[in-house]
């Protein structure tokens, strides 16, 4: 009973350290409690998960990605840090396709 409780409770390590890089910490308590040795030192050894923690950023934290250099810079933000590009200046949006027809009609009939 005492081996199972202690294995309940270390499997926490490699989890909390493998939720630190993005990972299911479920999943690692899981793998953690089963396997403590391994899992301890997997969860060391892996790489952040770069994409989860940018999706987690974006969603929760109000992080937006720069249209121009693609980093992640605050949502209020009207310059980036990292390339300088102005993102309060937008394009014009574009135009449909029955905007172009129109200006096409009005054309022919002005000749």
């Amino acid at each position: 009973m005492e081996i199972l409780l202690v294995s309940i409770v270390i499997g926490l390590i490699p989890a909390l350290i493998a939720q630190s890089k993005g990972r299911s910490f479920f999943a690692w308590w899981v793998y953690g409690a089963l396997l403590f040795i391994i899992a301890f030192v997997h969860s060391l050894v892996i790489k952040k998960d770069v994409v989860a923690e940018e999706k987690d950023l974006i969603e929760n934290e109000g992080m937006k990605k720069c249209p121009f250099c693609a980093e992640l810079i605050k949502s209020e933000a009207i310059k980036c840090k990292h390339c300088g590009s102005d993102l309060a200046v937008s394009s014009p949006p574009a135009k449909t396709d029955e905007e172009y027809l129109e200006e096409a009609r009005q054309k022919v009939w002005k000749k």
